[in-house]
């Protein structure tokens, strides 16, 4: 039988990220405890060894060589902790914050992160709109978003965490340049500009999947009535 880390090591390799491959251990831990915690608690519906390796490890990682200096990061929707576990992993002087409103599922991240000693990350319980509104508001370097909405929507939740001149890293499926296309008006009236649209090809053993990061400055201040309620931003997406 194959072992976990050869597994994940010829993950990093078909997908360009060998130089994380000292993180071995510790995403051997993260796959343990991932799985292990799924059979009693319903956290992602992926547990196949190569398919965690690609599907939530190699992709979370992808974003990193995004994220020049960043100092803080904001992962919204961050689920059991993807990609914002991983990136922590991978950069432990990033500040990394998950955030997500299923409870459960930041419990396990924060669990881990602590019985790990990973000291830069932490989760938070909560709503991407209603925080939006606190001391979160702006005082992030870098956010990015997973399969959380489309991108007309998601522009209007994640960008007012960003700081001026910080960095939205929306992380899509094959379709994601059509979305950021028609995202454009609510990223322009949040104070973002699309800086670049990236396509990868993710290799999840021997299948390959089509990823596509969009990368959103923030080049101005979101005006304060965004973001509105999350049922009249579904609704009525800006335009």
């Amino acid at each position: 039988m194959t072992s976990f880390a050869h597994i994940f090591q010829q993950s990093l390799i078909n997908n360009n990220l060998s130089e994380y491959s000292d993180k071995t251990e510790l995403f051997e831990k993260l796959y343990t405890e991932l799985t292990e915690t799924n059979k009693h608690i319903n956290l992602t519906a992926v547990t196949e060894p190569e398919e965690v390796c690609g599907l939530h490890f190699c992709d979370s990682l992808t974003v990193c060589k995004y994220l020049g200096d960043s100092k803080k990061l904001l992962d919204i929707g961050c689920g059991a902790g993807f990609p914002s576990l991983p990136i922590a992993i991978a950069l432990p002087q990033l500040s990394v914050t998950g955030m997500d409103s299923t409870g459960k599922k930041t419990e396990f991240a924060a669990r881990f992160a602590e019985k790990y000693d990973i000291s830069n990350f932490k989760a938070v319980n909560a709503r991407a709109e209603e925080s939006a509104k606190t001391d979160f508001r702006e005082s992030f370097d870098a956010v990015t978003a997973r399969a959380v909405a489309k991108l007309s929507v998601l522009a209007e939740i994640a960008l007012p965490f960003v700081r001026t001149g910080g960095i939205f890293l929306s992380m899509k499926g094959p379709l994601g340049a059509k979305e950021a296309e028609e995202a454009e008006p609510a990223v322009t009236l949040c104070g973002g500009k699309t800086e670049s649209i990236v396509t990868l090809k993710l290799h999840i053993g021997n299948e390959e999947q089509t990823r596509t990061l969009v990368l959103i400055r923030k080049i101005s201040p979101t005006p304060q009535k965004y973001p509105r309620m999350y049922s009249k931003i579904v609704k009525s997406p800006l335009k």
